[in-house]
């Protein structure tokens, strides 16, 4: 008996890694099809650093090799704006398409029922040299996404410019 738990503790270092960095199967891409809403918190770039909350409708199509997402957004004054994307992770898992950009994904997490994806990239904002980081965070009826950016020039750590939270419509 102590011999069949010794084996177990030995292997787990090599089992658990595998599982985090496993790709989105298609059951849970096929699960994020399908009507959501919620809402969206943005902080405005600049020096204004403004947060204003949106409601956001979100449709999620299965176009085989992709998912499309339509958001509708209605900010606070009632004028309303329409945002499609696409959204794809490549066949092999490291690579993520989304919002019209390519990123590395640099952890998969999973945690019972829920996944979280985190994927980065460099880029510029607003004339800087800025990291983005995408974190995206779903379950069966949640979904929640965060946009972080980091300035080269400033900071080790990323300032949150946009947090969704989003529940699945029945």
């Amino acid at each position: 008996m102590k011999k069949i738990l010794l084996i177990l503790l030995c292997c787990m270092p090599a089992i658990l890694p595998a599982q985090r960095g496993a790709a989105l199967t298609e059951q849970e891409r096929k699960d994020l099809v399908g009507n959501w809403s919620g809402t969206m918190l943005y902080t405005g770039s600049g020096t204004d650093k403004v947060q204003v909350t949106f409601q956001v409708k979100l449709e999620i199509a299965d176009s085989k090799d992709s998912l499309v997402l339509r958001f509708v957004y209605t900010d606070p004054e009632g004028k309303q704006t329409t945002e499609t994307n696409s959204f794809r992770i490549y066949e092999d898992g490291n690579r993520l398409s989304f919002d019209s950009a390519q990123f590395d994904i640099v952890d998969t997490r999973r945690r019972g029922v829920r996944v979280t994806i985190i994927a980065e990239r460099e880029g510029v904002e607003n004339y800087r040299s800025a990291d983005f980081q995408e974190t995206i965070n779903f379950g069966p009826g949640i979904l929640n996404y965060t946009k972080g950016i980091r300035y080269m020039d400033m900071s080790d750590a990323y300032f949150i410019r946009k947090r969704v939270t989003l529940t699945k419509n029945k």
